[in-house]
């Protein structure tokens, strides 16, 4: 099992870099991940694309939803594991508008 935190807060620390800032200007949004394998979620939140702060909780009406295992984040983050291919074969699932899955990429990767 992958330390799920670690990740996230490398997530978390890319809202630092100018292209990451650039890329999600204007974008201020709640990211709830739900792990299905320890049941944890953790809310990422996002103002205007600079500041993220992360806490383990859930909120209702978040943004967007991710479901996933801490080992196919962790697959994804390190590039071992497709994330289109995750995708659609459900081993990661979203719920939110598809724009804003496509700015995850960025994050995630």
């Amino acid at each position: 099992m992958a330390d799920v935190l670690l990740l996230l807060e490398r997530m978390k620390g890319k809202f630092g870099e100018p292209s990451i800032q650039e890329s999600f200007k204007g974008f201020t949004k709640k990211i709830m991940f739900d792990f299905t394998d320890t049941k944890e979620q953790y809310v990422l939140s996002v103002v205007d694309g600079k500041e993220a702060s992360l806490e383990k909780s859930a909120v209702q009406g978040a943004d967007v939803v991710v479901t996933i295992s801490t080992d196919m984040l962790a697959g994804i983050m390190n590039r071992t594991t497709n994330p289109v291919t995750a995708y659609v074969t459900r081993k990661i699932k979203v719920k939110g508008s598809m724009d804003d899955l496509m700015k995850l990429q960025k994050i995630m990767m």
